[in-house]
């Protein structure tokens, strides 16, 4: 079984080649190194992360790169969605901002049939750490949001760690809007749900970035635009 663990990255010349090498190094430590490989997805980026990324391909046999034209991770997930030719293919931050063990967690879980196996930082076992209240309050707001308005019961639709089997991510892109943004990789959970396709979702231990680029304000409009879009497809459709 193979994985392919996306990085999506925008203007991260900084970290990118620690949060890819951290990562193989653990692949290698726990030997499960030729069970995962890496794709860097680049939505923009402006600064030295395509040069970054080259040199990462060509040192490491199992890190590839591709570019979008636009900017957004919906976009990146969906186009490496597309690439795909790993039975697994999920996401994480470049910023490692999920400690890398829960990979090892990933890998058990879809040797043993999950289809979809998915962070949260909300289950009471989960660990996180330097987040500020604001950060907090939004994203507890908007997930209570999704499960009022959405009807949907998983803990933590924003989480950036997220794995799907080959043949369900394909179906899901199938059935998502094109939406460019974070809401995408919400709404791939939310149409699971809708579609009866069981999401395994597991405690993570989380360390926020502080100097994250996400912008809350902007990000919380974008998703309060999306929930209600598809409030209203959801209502057409019983």
């Amino acid at each position: 079984m193979k994985i392919n663990i996306v990085i999506p990255v925008l203007n991260e010349e900084n970290s990118l080649r620690e949060g890819v090498e951290r990562t193989l190094e653990y692949l290698r430590s726990e030997k499960l190194h030729t069970h995962f490989s890496i794709t860097i997805a680049d939505n923009g980026s402006t600064d030295r992360t395509p040069d970054i990324a080259e040199e990462l391909c060509g040192i490491y046999s199992n890190v590839s790169f591709f570019r979008v034209s636009q900017r957004g991770v919906g976009l990146a997930f969906r186009e490496a969605i597309r690439r795909n030719t790993s039975e697994i293919i999920g996401y994480m931050d470049v910023d490692l901002a999920t400690d890398l063990h829960h990979l090892k967690q990933v890998y058990y879980y879809f040797e043993n049939g999950k289809k979809i196996v998915v962070g949260s930082r909300l289950l009471p076992d989960s660990k996180v750490y330097n987040r500020t209240l604001l950060r907090e309050i939004t994203s507890r707001s908007l997930n209570l949001i999704l499960k009022l308005i959405l009807h949907v019961h998983f803990s933590d639709a924003m989480c950036g760690f997220k794995f799907y089997r080959n043949d369900v991510a394909h179906e899901l892109v199938n059935m998502c809007s094109n939406n460019n943004g974070w809401f995408y990789c919400a709404e791939m959970m939310i149409q699971s749900e809708w579609a009866g396709i069981e999401i395994t979702e597991m405690p993570i231990e989380w360390h926020d970035d502080l100097n994250s680029k996400v912008k809350i304000g902007k990000l919380s409009c974008d998703y309060m635009r999306e929930i209600l879009r598809l409030y209203k497809v959801r209502r057409k459709r019983t």
